[in-house]
C-alpha cells in the first residue's frame, strides 16, 4: 500500500509542540533574568568600553553563539535528547538575541522604548507557532495515519536504540503502530520487530521538584476548574483590568500627564484593545447566568484580544513594568481554560 508523504518529506516529531513550547518559555526567562540583572548591576558594559573606539561585547553576540550552539546540537546529534538540549540552549540564545533588538532598529538603542512591545510580539508569533503545530499534528494523523504513526514508531524506535525503551514507551509505539486502520506491511512488521528487540529500560522515577510541581499543577487545577467562584472572579478581573486602563488613561490626558507622550501610536492601540476587551468582557460576565459554555468563550476572548494585542502595546509605552498585568492576565486565562476543560471532560463522558 502506497504511502502519501504528509508534508513533501518534511514530518514534524512527535514532540515538535513540547520542544517548541521548552524553546519559548526558556526564552521569556531569559529576557526577563537579563533585564532584572542589568537593571541591579546598572547596565555594566562587558569590555568595560563606553566611548570612541572602546570595547564593548554585547550580549547579543552571545546570543548568536548560542544559538548557534544549539543548532549544532540539533544538527549533529540524533534523538529526543539532543532535542531537548537544542531547544534550552537555542532559548537562552533566543532570549539574549532579542533582548538587544532595540539596537537593530533605532538609533536609541537598547533603551529603544518600543523595543519592550517588539521582544513581546515575537514570543506571541512564536505562541502562535506552537499552536499552529499542535494542530497540525493532529490533523496529519487524521489524514495520513499510516505515515504518520509509521513516522512516529520509526523515530521511537530509534531513541530506544541509543537509551532504551521502557515497557509503557515501547507499548504505546507499537499500538499507534497497528492502530492506523490499514493492512500491515513489511515496513509495519519490520518496524514492530525493532521496537520488541529493542533494549528495556526501567521507568526513571520524577525527580523531586518534577513530582512537587505535578503535585501543585495537579491542586491547582482541581482547585480552579471546580470552583464556581472562579469563573466570577476572573470575569470581574478580566471587565477591571480592561476599565482601569481607561479610566488611568483618561485621567493622564484631564491632567495634563500626557503632554510630553510620543508613543500616541502605542497608546490609541492599547485603548482600541481595552475598549475591544471591556465590551468582550462585559458581555462575557453577562451570559454567565444562562449560557455559560457562551460566556467562557467570550470571556476567554476578551483575555486574548489582550494578551495577543494590547500586552505589546502596553509593553511599548510602559516596557517591561508592564509584566504584572501580563502576569495577570495569564492567570485568569489560566482560570478560564481549566474551567473549559472541565466542561470538556464531561461532556465526553456524558457521551460515551
Amino acid at each position: 500500500m502506497s504511502r502519501t508523504p504528509v508534508t513533501n518529506g518534511f514530518l514534524r516529531t512527535a514532540s515538535a509542540a513540547a520542544h517548541l513550547r521548552l524553546f519559548v518559555l526558556v526564552g521569556v526567562v531569559t529576557v526577563l533574568a537579563t533585564r532584572a540583572f542589568l537593571s541591579l548591576a546598572d547596565y555594566p558594559k562587558l569590555g568595560g568600553g563606553a566611548g570612541n573606539g572602546g570595547l564593548h561585547i554585547a550580549h547579543m553576540l552571545w546570543g548568536g553563539l548560542l544559538m548557534l550552539a544549539g543548532l549544532l546540537v540539533m544538527l549533529v546529534f540524533t534523538g529526543v535528547a539532543s532535542r531537548q538540549r537544542g531547544a534550552v540552549i537555542g532559548g537562552v540564545g533566543f532570549g539574549l538575541f532579542i533582548d538587544e533588538v532595540g539596537k537593530l532598529v533605532s538609533v536609541d538603542g537598547y533603551f529603544y522604548r518600543p523595543a519592550a512591545g517588539l521582544i513581546y510580539l515575537s514570543f506571541v508569533a512564536l505562541t502562535g507557532l506552537v499552536w499552529w503545530v499542535t494542530r497540525r499534528g493532529r490533523s496529519d494523523r487524521e489524514a495520513a495515519p499510516v505515515a504518520t504513526r509509521s513516522a512516529a514508531a520509526a523515530d521511537t524506535a530509534l531513541h530506544g536504540v541509543l537509551r532504551g525503551l521502557t515497557s509503557e514507551e515501547r507499548d504505546g509505539a507499537l499500538r499507534r503502530l497497528r492502530d492506523t486502520g490499514a493492512p500491515a506491511t513489511e515496513l509495519d512488521a519490520a518496524l514492530a520487530a525493532l521496537l520488541e528487540v529493542v533494549p528495556e529500560r526501567p521507568a526513571r522515577g520524577l525527580r523531586p521538584h518534577h513530582r512537587a510541581a505535578r503535585r501543585v499543577r495537579t491542586w491547582l487545577t482541581a482547585r480552579v476548574s471546580g470552583n464556581r467562584k472562579s469563573v466570577h472572579i476572573a470575569a470581574w478581573g478580566a471587565t477591571l483590568q480592561a476599565a482601569l486602563l481607561l479610566i488611568a488613561v483618561s485621567a493622564d490626558g484631564l491632567t495634563g500627564n500626557l503632554a510630553d507622550e510620543t508613543q500616541w501610536t502605542a497608546i490609541a492601540g492599547a485603548l482600541a484593545c481595552s475598549l475591544a476587551s471591556l465590551v468582550l468582557s462585559v458581555r462575557g460576565t453577562a451570559l454567565l447566568r444562562r449560557d455559560r459554555n457562551g460566556a467562557l468563550r467570550t470571556l476567554r476572548a476578551a483575555l486574548l484580544v489582550d494578551l495577543l494585542l494590547g500586552q505589546a502595546f502596553k509593553f511599548m509605552i510602559n516596557q517591561f513594568s508592564a509584566v504584572a498585568g501580563w502576569l495577570i492576565s495569564l492567570a485568569l486565562l489560566y482560570v478560564l481554560s481549566a474551567q473549559v476543560g472541565r466542561r470538556q471532560a464531561q461532556r465526553a463522558l456524558v457521551s460515551r
